[in-house]
């Protein structure tokens, strides 16, 4: 997917992995499940403690 020699432009995991939760969350608040997206928040923000 990336090219060799390209490190400097591969995204880390963890920003990989915060790009995708702000991705969900936003999808979640756009479908209109508020408290789903909430959950959600919270529950990333919790795994994001371990």
């Amino acid at each position: 997917m990336y090219a060799k020699g390209k490190s400097s432009n591969v995204p880390s995991d963890s920003q990989a992995r915060e790009k995708l939760a702000l991705y969900v969350y936003e999808y979640l608040l756009h479908v209109g499940a508020q408290k789903s997206a909430q959950t959600f928040l919270s529950e990333v923000n919790i795994l994001k403690g371990c």
